[in-house]
């Protein structure tokens, strides 16, 4: 007794401390100093694994690790992310099983002839495997074998719990009672097998107090052999759970000439079963795909009777024939006929012996006729005609097709149609094909036909058209133009007078005068047979004072032209602009039309320090294209401007003016200034851009020399000694024709007398132009003949013309 208590006090304070120790921090813990082992004891004492990590941060904080220390931990679990003692911390949840491997399907469904084989598509969905639920409660008829882990709970006045796998040799060691063989056994047939052996050390299993469950665990991997047509032949490791179709589809399905129907589960030599995958996809049937077990054999045979379905079905497909399958099974699978289908016949295209047979077998007859493998099957649409339609179209209220025994006659079909108030009534009508088929059309009446002055019987396919007024008439307008905010034409209506018009496009503009309106109106004599000489009937409308109301009230006919005049005192500004070395730059409106161009200079402040006026040119708008001589030329110009600018939005307005359709205007700004007078100081116009230069010290060359360059000016810098400092001239390069653009745009070019050649002056900021010879083409064996041929018709012509006049 003395040596009993210090034992139970000793054991009670070692449970005291584990407690203790248990339910203290571990904030004093290094990390550092701990084990692999300690790590995985630790993480799976405090149920860190499987944590998210803002979980995991905060489970460690709660069991009083720092930052530092969880940072640390979170580094050594990583790293311990493989061992075996994290793995079992972080296994799933006791109880439930592990799964096959997955496996993938089929990348796309077999085709024969461009139909796909009904069934194969099956094998190409990832989400229908027909993978087992490893979860689900144990079968009854599960069979036991090596691998299974065996959960055996005892319950009642005895309570005991025990998770035993099946060895090798198919025996379960169950302590204090030795080895049990339950490999073989299904699952209820090995509960009353432990009941009965357990009731030796458990009596409470025979008296009834004490209560034996068996289930199953992890379940076990069985081995099962595929052969025959499947795309994938071979043996294959399933969970223990799999059927007949969870097997089909780890394999891949069957082959292209593989059986649906005909899927054999061999056991122990002897056929079990046989699978019909139609069963399942057409009635959800899959009470024949049995449970596998280890060491099955299964076994796809060709197949025996194929059909090609084709045409007005909903499922067009190659179909595997049944042995007793009749026409009717094939459109049931197929799921029956389109809504478009010809529902008298189905045709039927067959090898026969030698030759190929064709078969046209009536609809009733699907139940008994009995299709060939191989056979075509094809179902026709309906055809695309109607056996009682007429229609109406036009001026109705109601168009369309109506049935012809319900609207026979043609005042039937415009009773019930309508006709509407524009529809033009002297004439309507039929249009249909003859007994030939040749178009006919009949003319009508619509009053006299609503009146029953006349009536028509009509046929299939009639087509009846009612005209609008619209649309056999010209459309009336008037048009309105000139000074008016909107001109455009508008519909002409019955009363219109010219101030309507005028309203409709907008008013009058701000120059306008009301004191003038033209009115031009068409001469619309029909009757006469004699040409007139007139153009048109010319009316002058004064709409300018209230109390003339003759002009007020003009009315206006169909396709009248009103012209509204500018009044002759009123003018709108004119504007010009300066532009660069000028002291206001900018655009300026004309007082009158007598400003010149030095009022122009004089009103911008007069010429900068630095301006070159000798280089000023004027750009005024023309309705003339410009030609491409006149397109470098004005680049020059433009460029040479641009180069004194430095803003560079002055510099995008210059190149604007490209787009406006100028030319260049010699002047010589310089004579403006200083001479009274002078020829140059032309008149401006609307439009004009007059553009003053900085002094180029330069003059540049282009075309027929070697180096287009820019020659630096001096005194004494002439023609010949600008081309040399080009280069020279290049073969082709016409010296003589050499001229020089000054930079106001006018042009001097050289100028030869007798034997004595002169060349033009140089200034600063020309530009050279050496002209180039174009080779000069023979001409065409073609234009030699057609040259000749004219020549001698002439000839010929002039002879007979003189032998005639002799």
């Amino acid at each position: 007794m003395r040596l009993f208590l210090p034992k139970c006090f000793l054991l009670v304070l070692a449970i005291s401390f584990s407690l203790l120790a248990e339910a203290q921090l571990p904030g004093s813990i290094n990390i550092d100093q701990l084990s692999d082992q300690q790590i995985a004891q630790l993480v799976q004492q405090y149920g860190l694994s499987g944590l998210s990590e803002t979980e995991l941060v905060a489970k460690a904080k709660e069991k009083g690790l720092s930052d530092a220390d969880i940072a640390k931990l979170r580094a050594r679990m990583q790293g311990l992310s493989g061992s075996p003692e994290v793995q079992k911390s972080g296994s799933p949840e006791k109880g439930k099983r592990k799964t096959v491997p997955y496996i993938l399907p089929k990348q796309e469904p077999d085709y024969i002839n461009g139909l796909v084989i009904y069934g194969s598509d099956i094998f190409t969905k990832e989400n229908l495997s027909f993978e087992p639920n490893v979860n689900i409660p144990t079968p009854k008829n599960y069979v036991i074998g090596t691998g299974d882990e065996l959960t055996i709970d005892i319950f009642g006045y005895s309570d005991k719990k025990q998770s035993l796998k099946v060895n090798t040799e198919g025996v379960i060691r169950y302590p204090n009672i030795g080895p049990i063989k339950l490999a073989g056994l299904t699952v209820e047939e090995a509960r009353t097998k432990l009941t009965n052996t357990l009731a030796k050390i458990y009596p409470g299993l025979k008296a009834g107090n004490t209560n034996l469950q068996l289930s199953i665990g992890d379940i076990r991997s069985i081995q099962v052999n595929i052969i025959g047509e499947i795309t994938r032949p071979g043996s294959y490791s399933l969970s223990s759970l799999s059927t007949i179709a969870n097997a089909l589809y780890a394999a891949g399905g069957p082959t292209v000439i593989g059986s649906y129907r005909n899927i054999e589960l061999i056991r122990g030599g002897k056929t079990i079963a046989t699978f019909d995958l139609y069963q399942y996809l057409l009635h959800g049937d899959l009470s024949n795909n049995k449970l596998l077990q280890d060491e099955d054999v299964i076994r796809i045979a060709p197949y025996t009777a194929r059909v090609e379905l084709r045409g007005a079905v909903k499922r067009k497909a190659v179909y595997e024939l049944g042995a007793n399958d009749k026409l009717q099974d094939v459109l049931q699978y197929a799921g029956g006929l389109a809504d478009s289908a010809n529902r008298e016949f189905i045709r039927v295209s067959r090898f026969g012996k030698q030759e190929k047979e064709v078969f046209t077998v009536p609809m009733l007859q699907a139940a008994s006729f009995v299709p060939q493998t191989g056979d075509k099957l094809y179902v026709d649409s309906v055809a695309n005609i109607f056996k009682n339609r007429v229609s109406i179209t036009g001026a109705v209220f109601y168009q369309g097709q109506y049935a012809l025994n319900n609207t026979p006659t043609l005042k039937d079909l415009l009773a019930i149609a309508k006709p509407k108030e524009e529809a033009y009534k002297e004439r309507a009508v039929v249009r249909r094909l003859g007994a030939d088929y040749t178009p006919e059309m009949v003319g009508f009446n619509i009053t006299d036909v609503l009146n029953g002055k006349f009536n028509l019987n009509l046929q299939r396919e009639d087509s009846v058209h009612v005209y609008p007024y619209q649309e056999i008439k010209e459309l009336f307008k008037v048009k309105v133009r000139g000074e008016v905010n909107r001109p455009d034409s508008f519909i002409y209506a019955k009363g219109m007078q010219v101030q309507d018009a005028i309203l409709m496009a907008g008013g009058y503009k701000d120059g306008a005068t009301q004191k003038l309106v033209e009115v031009a109106r068409r001469v619309r004599d029909t009757s006469s047979a004699a040409e007139t000489q007139r153009y048109a009937i010319i009316l002058s409308v004064d709409l300018s004072k209230s109390e003339n109301q003759p002009s007020l009230n003009t009315s206006l006919e169909p396709f009248d032209i009103i012209s509204v005049r500018k009044a002759p005192g009123y003018k709108e500004q004119v504007s010009v602009s300066i532009e660069g070395e000028i002291l206001y730059p900018g655009k300026y409106a004309i007082a009158s039309n007598q400003e010149r161009l030095s009022d122009l200079v004089k009103r911008a402040g007069g010429l900068k320090q630095g301006a070159y006026p000798e280089g000023a040119f004027l750009l005024r708008k023309t309705f003339e294209d410009l030609t491409a001589n006149d397109t470098i030329i004005l680049k020059n110009k433009l460029a040479t401007l641009k180069s004194s600018f430095t803003d560079t939005t002055k510099a995008k307005a210059a190149d604007s003016t490209l787009k406006d359709d100028m030319k260049i205007v010699g002047i010589r700004l310089n004579e403006v200034l200083t001479e009274k007078e002078s020829l140059f100081d032309i008149l401006l116009q609307d439009g004009d851009i007059l553009k003053v230069p900085k002094k180029v010290e330069t003059v540049q060359t282009f075309s027929g020399v070697y180096f287009p360059k820019k020659v630096v000016y001096r005194d004494g810098l002439g023609l010949r000694k600008v081309i040399r400092e080009s280069g020279g001239i290049v073969p082709g390069g016409q010296k003589k024709r050499a001229y020089v653009v000054y930079p106001n745009g006018e042009v001097r070019a050289t100028k030869s007398f007798l034997f004595v050649r002169s060349y033009p002056k140089i200034k600063p900021g020309s530009e050279v132009y050496v002209p180039v010879r174009t080779e000069r083409k023979g001409m065409s064996t073609g234009e030699i003949v057609a040259l000749t041929t004219g020549l001698g018709t002439l000839v010929t012509l002039l002879l007979t013309i003189r032998n005639l006049t002799q």
